[in-house]
């Protein structure tokens, strides 16, 4: 495909790091510096110039694009580039990244002729809002194909320790990746749970549930105290969603005018407090160390692993630290502390993942991108219908999910109108079973 990226910032660098290595891409920006870098190390073209100005175009002329990507922090340069681009030269498809809440709930992107927008507070927040449902959960993963979800559970404390992954597998769940020591694997049935492993179970959400009530116990039962830190655009939507399921929410920041500002868009849903010392003091002040979750919002991922240690220290169990840059990723976990994926990492993860699915099939990452799960969907009148097709090279990662059953694909098997073809595979295999699941 022929893709230009507007905005050299750190998603649309990644972005087109990511893309450039099987796709022609453009990528547009005032940074010379940054477009000198990118231009040392990836096979692409780099254009300097400001892409709310027509000119910039003028290289790109009587050529046709496949996708624009305007991901820079405004929302009104994303929106005018993706109008000039749409004016200046031929593109098939536009996908732009939106910070504003207000465009969510409007058909402004749509009447702009906008094909998908990504909304990464929204993301984030509703991310965050999925662990008052499962406690014990790291993470939660919902599909729109289907009503089972990925939720990663740590191993703490747990009766189940020493047995194989398979006690954790029927036709309602599987184990479709573990986290060990840093690295991540798909596992066999016969593979031990082990303490402080992070197990990714597929299924049924409400045995899921009751799974990790034996796998973590040590994380609480029941999410209804919270306290944020950091009174940023990103933590007054995280506020927003918690506050809508009944939780009590206390929300701290060192600068006045920020509290004033949550204080106002709040109201009396949240109880917003203004301290130069978030530390010690306030903890006993606040009664912090009652909480249930503690969520770290700054844009530093250091001040995110510090502030959420100190919570951890003071005694809240479950500490979520918005993780901004994927090098952290892996830190985070290694020291027992949540990681969500910031609003530039879950931009960089929804337009990867939206590039990689289609009307049929869905491509989502998972364990930082360790983990790769691919879904194809036999629609009515689909042309595999009544066809037979073996699995993937790699069997054991390979199910169907037929009539909300869960059916290893192992062999060749005969496809149904509703069937859902689902295979889990780590990072180095992701492009041999995306290349599977679109030929079929």
């Amino acid at each position: 495909m022929d893709i230009i990226i507007a905005g050299a910032g750190r998603v649309g660098t990644l972005l087109a790091k990511e893309l450039s290595i099987k796709h022609s891409v453009t990528i547009i920006d005032k940074d010379s510096s940054v477009l000198q870098v990118l231009d040392d190390s990836s096979d692409l073209l780099t254009i300097c110039g400001n892409i709310e100005d027509p000119l910039t175009y003028s290289l790109l002329l009587n050529r046709e694009f496949d996708i624009f990507i305007s991901v820079t922090d405004s929302d009104e340069a994303n929106i005018l580039s993706t109008l000039i681009a749409d004016d200046a030269i031929d593109v098939k498809k536009k996908i732009i990244r939106l910070r504003n809440n207000y465009f969510a709930k409007s058909s402004i992107a749509s009447k702009l002729g906008i094909d998908s927008a990504v909304f990464p507070f929204q993301s984030t927040a509703r991310s965050i809002e999925a662990l008052l449902e499962f406690p014990k959960a790291n993470n939660v993963k919902r599909f729109h194909f289907c009503d089972y979800q990925l939720i990663s559970i740590y191993v703490r404390e747990s009766d189940l320790i020493g047995e194989p992954i398979e006690v954790l597998v029927d036709e309602d769940c599987i184990a479709v990746g573990v986290e060990r020591d840093k690295s991540f694997f798909i596992p066999d049935l016969s593979d031990p749970i082990m303490e402080d492993d992070l197990i990714y179970l597929f299924g049924d959400g409400k045995k899921i549930k009751s799974l990790s009530e034996r796998l973590d116990r040590v994380m609480p039962n029941k999410i209804e105290n919270i306290v944020i830190f950091g009174a940023n655009p990103l933590s007054i939507e995280i506020a927003k969603a918690l506050s809508k399921r009944g939780s009590k929410i206390k929300l701290i920041d060192k600068d006045l005018n920020s509290c004033r500002k949550a204080e106002e868009i709040l109201q009396d849903r949240v109880t917003v407090i203004n301290s130069r010392f978030v530390e010690r003091m306030i903890y006993e002040d606040e009664q912090i160390e009652n909480s249930d979750m503690a969520i770290c919002t700054y844009s530093s991922d250091e001040q995110n692993i510090i502030q959420s240690l100190e919570a951890k220290e003071a005694g809240v169990s479950k500490c979520v630290a918005i993780n901004n840059k994927k090098e952290h990723y892996a830190l985070i976990h290694h020291l027992g502390i949540i990681a969500a994926r910031g609003p530039k990492s879950n931009t960089y993860y929804e337009i990867i993942e939206k590039l990689g699915s289609s009307n049929v099939t869905i491509e989502k990452h998972y364990c930082g991108g360790k983990g790769t799960v691919f879904m194809r969907k036999i629609f009515p009148y689909s042309i595999l219908i009544g066809k037979k097709i073996k699995p993937f090279k790699d069997p054991k990662n390979s199910y169907i999910l037929r009539h909300e059953k869960l059916e290893r694909f192992e062999e060749k098997v005969e496809l149904r109108e509703g069937d859902i073809i689902i295979i889990f595979v780590p990072e180095q295999k992701r492009e041999k079973a995306k290349e599977w699941i679109y030929s079929l």
